[in-house]
């Protein structure tokens, strides 16, 4: 139809018009997909920007967490530690067990040491494990540095034996 129509009439005039405003819809057309296309683009980025981000904070809280661990870790920790000393104490004042002075029963305190060092456990059990062995091994050498075997009757002065 644009072919049948001569220059500068008015048939021509609306066909350009015509054509005209079906580029600009076109182009519009086009152009707000491409726009629409971004903007769906960057809201997608923004959500896995925030998303990373929360994870990355969730990561960061967690590490920090397990870095300074709980106040039941510590409590943990250290009741293995005392007990680990009062056992090992109480086991040497009973058997007095020595060899050139040396504690025996400190040995007893190695597994414990071993077990927490080898374990694939949490750094609290592991850390007890290896405190309770490590101050029990302390507590046989105190009880050995301290005094006798408590079934050892005392010495009486003016005695002979």
């Amino acid at each position: 139809m644009a072919d049948d129509t001569r220059p500068d009439t008015p048939g021509q005039f609306i066909n350009e018009i015509r054509d005209g405003v079906r580029r600009d819809v076109e182009r519009d057309y086009a152009t707000r997909l491409a726009d629409a296309r971004a903007e769906v683009r960057r809201a997608q980025d923004q959500a896995d920007a925030e998303y990373v981000c929360a994870v990355r904070e969730e990561m960061g809280a967690r590490m920090a967490e397990y870095r300074r661990g709980h106040w039941y870790d510590l409590g943990a920790i250290i009741t293995s530690g005392i007990s680990g000393f009062v056992a090992g104490y109480i086991v040497q004042k009973k058997t007095d067990l020595r060899i050139k002075g040396a504690p025996v029963l400190a040995i007893a305190g190695l597994p414990g040491i071993v077990a927490g060092t080898i374990l694939d456990e949490s750094m609290t059990a592991r850390a007890s494990l290896a405190v309770g062995g490590a101050l029990f091994m302390v507590g046989t050498a105190t009880a050995a540095v301290t005094g006798g075997c408590a079934c050892q009757t005392p010495k009486q002065e003016g005695v002979v034996p």
